[in-house]
């Protein structure tokens, strides 16, 4: 089907709920600052860790309900056949470019970078799933030795670090603002993207789903002008576990 013909995502099926968490958001840029004025701070003792506590509940907040559109795009799709599960294989007989021109083009990014335009800046939001436990570890897996010699690559060469996103704690936190200030503008891809997450879509998993449901800040940072909000929005991510979790087999 050509890309103009392909049906645009549904609309968020809690549109209240992303109306009030824009709200709490806003409230929270207003008392912190905006991304711009985050990656210019030098942090004062103790001001780093007002700043990520209400960004942290801001972001598991959005994640459960996205959690909960996953659940509701999860309910459209036909559930009968086999599922396809897509794993993306080491592509070691193609041609990749040069490690000395990917170097030269991350620092070429890294000089481009403007501290005072954030919606320039390289700022996804993290859906955070939990690692599987049932999934084996590449250390511990089994290995096959090659009977015609050692086929390890040597090690590829570290890529120039950007000087900004490595050495300013300040900017890493403004860009998970940003990316926060994106997921919020406009939801639909990252719900999509989390609804064809394998442990979450595909091939779900019944643990992985409950500790993401079920995920609460470490410290509770509520809000005073709205106070049921998180009970709320925790209450749509219970709801779409029960979902989710009628077919795992």
């Amino acid at each position: 089907m050509p890309a103009h013909m392909q049906p645009a995502p549904p609309p968020p099926t809690t549109p209240p709920l992303w109306e009030r968490l824009r709200a709490l958001f806003e409230r929270v840029i207003a008392a912190i600052g905006a991304p711009a004025l985050i990656a210019a701070l030098t942090f004062a003792p103790g001001m780093r860790t007002g700043i990520v506590r209400q960004l942290a509940l801001v972001e598991i907040l959005a994640r459960k309900l996205l959690l909960a559109e996953a659940a509701a795009l999860s309910a459209q799709a036909p559930q009968r056949g086999p599922r396809l599960v897509e794993i993306t294989l080491a592509a070691s007989g193609l041609y990749t470019a040069p490690q000395t021109r990917r170097r030269n083009r991350t620092s070429a990014k890294a000089r481009a970078l403007d501290l005072s335009k954030p919606e320039t800046w390289s700022a996804r939001f993290a859906l955070a799933i939990p690692r599987d436990t049932r999934a084996v570890q590449d250390r511990r897996a089994p290995r096959i030795r090659a009977l015609w010699g050692e086929t390890h690559s040597p090690p590829a060469p570290k890529p120039t670090p950007s000087p900004h996103a490595t050495t300013s704690e300040a900017f890493r936190i403004a860009r998970r603002a940003e990316a926060l200030r994106r997921v919020l503008r406009d939801p639909a891809p990252y719900a999509m993207r989390l609804a064809h997450a394998r442990r979450i879509g595909v091939a779900r998993s019944p643990e992985t789903i409950t500790r993401y449901a079920l995920k609460a800040p470490r410290r509770f940072v509520g809000d005073h002008q709205d106070p049921r909000l998180t009970l709320d929005i925790f209450g749509a991510a219970v709801r779409a576990h029960g979902l989710l979790l009628i077919d795992t087999s």
